[in-house]
């Protein structure tokens, strides 16, 4: 698997990848029955499959500050409607730039997964969107 090390997210190069790291085994697959099979928002396309919430963006290409806000709220209410134990599927497909903004709303919904017992994973980045998950170590100090 082509998982790329990050000391906050699960980073894999292909959805099938990430999938199939957050596949749950079939002995202990995640009960999620007031789950919906998808959910409806304004900047996000939400769907589950074999135990994982697959996100996407609807606006890939702005993520402007009211976009930011708007996918803040998303976040918080998925994160909200998802129970304990899930798998969550964040694909970056047609996503080429965001700024620090973005990763702020990110890491604020996965630290609300995380607090569930919730896993999320990340994949599909694009070469330079990815570059901003890593702050090069001249800018760190």
């Amino acid at each position: 698997m082509a998982k790329i090390p990050h000391r906050i997210f699960e980073i894999y190069e292909s959805r099938d990848e990430a999938t199939r790291a957050l596949t749950p085994r079939l002995e202990k697959i995640a009960t999620e029955s007031s789950a919906p099979d998808s959910w409806v928002f304004k900047h996000l396309t939400v769907s589950r499959s074999a135990g994982v919430t697959h996100v996407q963006f609807t606006e890939a290409k702005d993520f402007g500050e009211e976009t930011i806000a708007g996918l803040r709220a998303d976040f918080a209410q998925l994160a909200d409607a998802l129970g304990i134990d899930s798998k969550v599927l964040v694909d970056f497909t047609g996503v080429a730039l965001f700024d620090a903004a973005f990763i702020d709303a990110l890491a604020v919904f996965g630290k609300k997964l995380r607090t569930k017992g919730s896993r999320i994973a990340l994949c599909c980045l694009a070469p330079a969107a990815r570059q901003f998950f890593f702050v090069p170590e001249d800018r760190r100090r």
